[in-house]
């Protein structure tokens, strides 16, 4: 997992909602977040966890609501109904990620009245997103306005929709548990500090262009979207930090196998040959590998299944039956006797000790 951002990136985050230092430190403290985001400017290089960024984001968003909607009661609407939950659910129930991008574009089109936007264009191989953002030139990023979660936009100006565009570019990879390699990535300002944006989406980025894009190969589009109710749940939870697990850098094909067999077992788990397609292996490298790191695909989708059991059991009140069809078992016996095999334990049992 990528597991830092840069410090600035986060102290961008506090000119979001003015208050006094001695209040904003309060807030800080309470959410035990380092100090040093009070610094007028931040050390070179320094950096803070995606975790930490997180629970920032969503607690300046959450507490900017207050200002933006006239009652407690719509408030609470917003938390629980957001745009952009609504968004996300639509394309959870998509087969694949084509499917599902092509929901979200839809959804966008029908719902944001500004005109922010996207569209998929094929062209042989490749799939071009284009972004289309609306934003006036004076528009101010740190607009309260921008965070509202009862609509949906992009952010504006040259930061703004380099955020915009690498934010999306990681939620369609999360949706499919892989990340999606980029050609090419093309923003029609002019830019500075090219470094850091290449480093944003792993491709050198070309400013000055007729067009906001990203490029990727066609294939991503026809990977299914392997996450489930809980796994969005968590993710608008802690949002971004879920969708930095996702990492291009990240060492060890177990972790990518694990990241393709995703979450949700209500769906056909791929098969080995699919995921070794999907990582540009054979069927007899991908076993190699996976042999050599001391696991197998078999253990790591029972590792995957055991993760999701303990999850819905520390998360609701369900049944074995229930538990049994949410992890793909045929019936509650077999998902007893594997839940036993895994943790030396019953449901029921485990339930008691550890939730």
């Amino acid at each position: 997992m990528a597991e830092t951002i840069p410090l600035r990136f986060a102290q961008s985050l506090l000119r979001l909602t003015p208050m006094p230092e001695e209040e904003l430190r309060a807030e800080l403290a309470a959410l035990n977040l380092p100090l040093v985001l009070l610094k007028d400017a931040a050390v070179t290089d320094a950096q803070i966890s995606v975790e930490d960024y997180g629970r920032l984001f969503i607690h300046l968003v959450r507490k900017l609501q207050d200002t933006l909607h006239d009652s407690d009661a719509e408030v609470q609407n917003t938390l629980v109904f957001s745009s952009y939950r609504m968004l996300f659910q639509a394309m959870l129930h998509a087969p694949n990620l084509e499917q599902a991008m092509r929901r979200a574009a839809v959804y966008f089109q029908r719902l944001e009245a500004s005109g922010d936007t996207f569209t998929l264009e094929e062209e042989g191989a490749l799939v071009h997103c284009r972004f289309h953002f609306s934003d006036a030139a004076d528009a101010s990023l740190t607009a309260p306005e921008n965070f509202s979660m009862n609509s949906l936009s992009w952010l504006p100006g040259l930061t703004g929709h380099i955020l915009s565009m690498a934010m999306w570019h990681r939620v369609c990879g999360w949706f499919i548990g892989t990340y999606i390699d980029l050609y090419a990535a093309r923003i029609r300002e002019a830019g500075n500090d090219k470094g850091d944006y290449s480093e944003v989406f792993g491709v050198p980025v070309q400013f000055d262009a007729q067009d906001h894009a990203i490029t990727f190969s066609r294939r991503y589009l026809e990977f299914p979207i392997v996450q489930s109710e809980s796994s969005l749940h968590t993710m608008l939870e802690t949002y971004p930090a879920e969708l930095f697990r996702i990492d291009p850098a990240s060492h060890g094909v177990a972790n990518k196998v694990k990241n393709l067999i995703g979450c949700d077992f209500q769906r056909p788990l791929p098969s080995l040959a699919e995921v070794a397609e999907r990582l540009h292996m054979t069927t007899p490298t991908l076993h190699r590998r996976l042999r050599e790191e001391g696991t197998s695909f078999q253990q790591l989708k029972d590792q995957c299944r055991k993760n999701a059991a303990i999850g819905y059991l520390a998360g609701g009140d369900y049944t074995t039956q229930e538990l049994a069809e949410l992890t793909g078992f045929s019936d509650s016996s077999t998902f007893h006797r594997a839940f036993k095999k895994w943790t030396g334990m019953t449901p029921s049992e485990y339930r008691q000790r550890h939730c």
